[in-house]
């Protein structure tokens, strides 16, 4: 039944974003000053997990004729965040081993016109330096994307804040008339035509709460169940079978996107879980130097645990159940395994 797979691609970016005008608008304005060669106004950009930052900043910068580069920065060094910007830029070729110092000293001899630099996936970013050097370079400016802006900006110095003050944008869920008009732009675009009710996307849409991702994934698994089924239009069971084998994507692709010290938590909570979080803890100290030996990575710090754990919720592979001490995790789909480590050998 589907004609265009790439239209429920989570790369796919529409012509126009139904119901984020007024977003659209006043990034644009936050960055006009690139059209006279000036630097634009840094942005914090931040929202729930699926609403669409990421696609609002790069809608709204292909309007624009600026340099950007784009960079997930979960689970990134300095350099590896820099070099990331380099490798974006025309004329750039970082190697992969210069000193931090040589990379700031590339930044400033590339960027000679505005850029703006896409900072996604920015929740560990304060637990770097990268910020504070890019913005030591005079015609960069940053689009800071992250979940919780009060969490992120407590933990970054009083000068990034001061930079990025009066320039927060958040993004809230889409109403259920706002989530149906996206998804019925999908079907027109990538299903055959009278294929998917009104109801049916309503319906839809209701379900997932507003969150668009799940809404077009779940679009797309009721179209795919009713190919299967030789249905010649989505009915009412391929719409309530959809909604876990499109949240078993989303969970999958999350999975895999995550750096692998969010894998050894994922595998620790997966294999011996539910843990309260002293028990995790003194299992991750057992564990952690052996599972992470062969990708040469040091074990992580309390603190950095408590902020892996926080993702793995985020992107609804672990669930947390109680409070203070009484705290459990546990892996919302114990089906789901990670790829990129096993702790069976390791684990005692």
């Amino acid at each position: 039944m589907i004609t265009r797979p790439d239209v429920f691609d989570d790369e796919h970016l529409p012509r126009h974003l139904l119901h984020r005008e007024g977003a659209v608008e006043t990034l644009t304005r936050a960055w006009a000053p690139v059209r006279h060669g000036d630097r634009a106004d840094d942005v914090l950009l931040h929202g729930p997990s699926g609403v669409g930052k990421t696609a609002l900043a790069r809608h709204t910068l292909q309007r624009l004729d600026v340099h950007t580069a784009h960079v997930r920065c979960l689970g990134q060094t300095t350099g590896d965040i820099l070099r990331g910007v380099l490798a974006d830029l025309p004329g750039a070729d970082p190697v992969g081993n210069e000193p931090l110092e040589d990379l700031d000293l590339q930044l400033r001899e590339r960027v000679d016109d505005p850029v703006v630099v896409v900072l996604d996936e920015a929740d560990g970013l304060p637990a770097t330096d990268a910020l504070p050097r890019l913005l030591d370079v005079p015609l960069l400016s940053v689009v800071v994307i992250c979940h919780n802006p009060d969490d992120w900006l407590a933990r970054v110095d009083d000068r990034v804040r001061r930079r990025l003050a009066g320039h927060e944008l958040g993004l809230d869920r889409y109403g259920v008339d706002e989530l149906a008009d996206i998804l019925e732009a999908r079907a027109r675009l990538g299903l055959p035509p009278s294929s998917v009710s009104r109801e049916h996307l309503e319906a839809i849409a209701d379900e997932v709460a507003g969150v668009a991702r799940e809404g077009i994934q779940s679009l797309r698994a009721a179209a795919e169940l009713a190919g299967e089924r030789g249905h010649s239009q989505i009915r009412e069971p391929d719409v309530d079978d959809a909604y876990e084998r499109a949240r078993r994507w989303i969970r999958e692709s999350n999975l895999q996107s995550l750096p692998i010290h969010h894998h050894v938590i994922y595998e620790l909570i997966r294999q011996w879980g539910p843990l309260g979080g002293g028990a995790l803890h003194e299992r991750y100290d057992e564990i952690a130097a052996a599972a992470l030996a062969d990708v040469d990575r040091t074990p992580l710090s309390e603190r950095a645990r408590r902020n892996k754990l926080d993702k793995l919720i985020a992107y609804d592979l672990v669930a947390a159940e109680g409070q203070g001490p009484h705290r459990e995790y546990r892996v919302v789909d114990e089906r789901l395994r990670s790829t990129v480590v096993d702790i069976g050998t390791v684990v005692t």
